[in-house]
């Protein structure tokens, strides 16, 4: 589900907790990161309802229309087949995708007021209007849709991203990202391969040991990845430098040092991406150069062991 981008930055947040709080036990930490790890599961799941609720909405509408004592003629040919496209209707009864629902309590998250804003910013749309003008849609005319209610109300929506702000601390790391990802779900939709939504959940199930490695070699070798990191922060002394960029550059040394199937350029520039993020405008720069020079230094020594063709070049 979510990238090890992702992942690499809810580790560093944990981490960062532990520099601010030293006395933390592994055990608290890896909680916390299991924590913000199931907070973006919900998250993911949370886009997935809304972008289903507020094409049902679509018979809510209708039937307020049908009710009017004078209905326009807008009114009287108001459309609900938004409401049986083939992607939400396959969500809907995939049991996985409900066991997940009630699991993560997602009902608990879904604000109808939101969900009629969604949709009244929907229906306006050009794009809404050719596809219920359609007898019958294709697959491609739902896919063509649904990818409007994702790039469009999804993304884009104000009321939506109030309310979501409110409710996941992050929202602002991962909603981009989950939003892409619901996107590609949407596009490769296939009536008779129409797993990718599960294959999502395996993948995320399996990276997410990535993260946890990654804090628990962090956490262990805390040390021993300073004194790396020292010889090579000239005119620098070790408590003048920014808490966060120490983190980065250890975790950084950490993936060079024990994660042998990860590339040395991965590493390094996932770490300078991510200060630019999260750090100061100088991060990047300071970053970059301790790691540079850490990087020659570990590989002089031999402690640099990679598996793998092209995993080495830097």
């Amino acid at each position: 589900m979510l990238g090890r981008r992702s992942l690499r930055t809810k580790v560093m947040q944990v981490l960062f907790s532990l520099e601010m709080n030293p006395d933390q036990p592994l055990s608290v930490l890896e909680s916390l990161l299991e924590k913000n790890i199931d907070i973006s599961v919900t998250l993911y799941l949370t886009d997935l309802a809304y972008m289903i609720e507020v094409c049902k909405y679509s018979m809510v509408d209708a039937a307020r229309r049908m009710a009017k004592y004078i209905k326009t003629e807008e009114d009287e040919n108001v459309s609900t087949q938004i409401a049986a496209n083939r992607i939400t209707t396959f969500l809907e009864n995939h049991k996985t995708y409900q066991q997940l629902y009630k699991k993560h309590h997602i009902h608990n998250y879904i604000d109808q007021e939101v969900v009629k804003a969604m949709f009244n910013v929907l229906k306006d749309k050009y794009s809404y209007k050719q596809y219920i003008a359609i007898k019958s849609p294709t697959l491609d005319d739902d896919k063509e849709v649904m990818g409007i209610v994702c790039k469009k109300i999804l993304q884009k929506n104000k009321e939506f991203e109030v309310h979501i702000e409110d409710l996941f601390t992050n929202f602002e790391d991962d909603q981009l990202l989950l939003t892409h990802l619901i996107l590609k779900f949407v596009e490769g939709f296939n009536e008779e391969d129409a797993e990718a939504f599960i294959g999502c959940i395996a993948v995320w199930d399996e990276e997410k040991k990535f993260g946890v490695d990654l804090l628990k070699k962090c956490y262990r070798h805390n040390e021993e990845l300073i004194k790396d990191i020292e010889p090579n922060l000239k005119n620098w002394e070790m408590d003048r430098i920014a808490a966060l960029d120490l983190v980065l550059m250890k975790m950084a040394v950490c993936e060079l040092k024990y994660f042998p199937t990860v590339p040395i350029k991965v590493s390094i520039n996932e770490y300078i991406d991510i200060s630019k993020i999260y750090s100061t405008p100088k991060s990047k720069d300071f970053v970059n150069g301790v790691l540079d020079k850490t990087k020659l230094q570990l590989i002089e020594l031999g402690l640099v062991n990679k598996q793998g063709r092209g995993l080495v070049d830097s």
